[in-house]
């Protein structure tokens, strides 16, 4: 596995297929399913570069809260594109992913050649800061097994959990304690970004998609988002909660792919 060296720390990353290379920005949190399906739709048409996060996987640990920033997680990504030599790449986005790929755009706008933003978030509003709060208190208050299905319920559709039952069961008996400082520092680094002042100034082609029944970033946030950036695509699924990459996987990586055609990235 290829390591990109950062003033950091070490990043491990992988890559898969061939052609325009896209840079998954994706959660580290997966369901019994996981993202594979994804990742192997796209790879099917792009170089497909996938890496662990600081603090995740095999790459080096975080040294603190400043290390979970938008900033410093862009810095992450442009640390990758350095070691595989890359001038370019479009980024394709879940999650926290959002505001790290926002960044990375707005900070080296000629590093970015098309955004896929999956799931995003505009800025810390009362609801969502309520839900990150909520998450931060089951961590404290439930043990392994039982904060693993509270975070579930709130990532994924009844629909999806009730077709995939024996191995979300799985997870949630085998689930480590979570850490409840890490996941607070986390959760905090997303209240307090803002995207908004960066929308205006997006200049790649971005694809913007929610789902109409995300608890976690509900779609008023991807249409605000879409409405914000120059030229932006909106697409709004259903029954796909939040963690869209796994629940409609290669339906999505269709679009996407399809997108980063249309506008050149192919």
């Amino acid at each position: 596995m290829p390591t990109a060296k950062i003033s950091r720390g070490e990043i491990h990353y992988d890559c898969k297929g061939e052609g325009s290379p896209v840079v998954m920005v994706l959660a580290q949190s997966t369901g019994p399913k996981g993202v594979g399906p994804f990742i192997d739709r796209l790879a099917r048409d792009f170089m497909v570069v996938r890496f662990d996060a600081l603090g995740n996987g095999r790459s080096s640990p975080v040294q603190g809260a400043d290390d979970v920033s938008m900033a410093a997680r862009a810095s992450e990504v442009i640390g990758v594109l350095d070691d595989l030599g890359l001038e370019t790449a479009r980024l394709c986005c879940h999650s926290t992913g959002c505001g790290i790929g926002l960044t990375v755009a707005s900070t080296y706008p000629e590093r970015v050649a098309g955004l896929a933003l999956m799931a995003p978030w505009t800025h810390g509003d009362p609801y969502l800061t309520v839900m990150q709060h909520l998450r931060v208190a089951a961590a404290r208050a439930l043990g392994p097994r039982d904060y693993e299905r509270f975070n579930a319920s709130l990532v994924f559709p009844p629909g999806y959990r009730r077709a995939n039952e024996v191995g979300f069961t799985r997870l949630a008996e085998t689930a480590a304690a979570p850490d409840a400082d890490r996941i607070a520092d986390r959760l905090n680094g997303i209240l307090a970004f803002d995207a908004r002042p960066l929308l205006g100034a997006i200049a790649c082609p971005a694809l913007v998609v929610s789902a109409t029944d995300d608890q976690l970033m509900p779609a008023w946030f991807g249409r605000e988002m879409a409405a914000g950036i120059p030229g932006a695509r909106l697409i709004e699924l259903t029954e796909a909660g939040h963690m869209i990459p796994e629940t409609k996987g290669a339906e999505l990586a269709a679009q996407v792919a399809e997108f980063f055609a249309e506008t050149g990235a192919k």
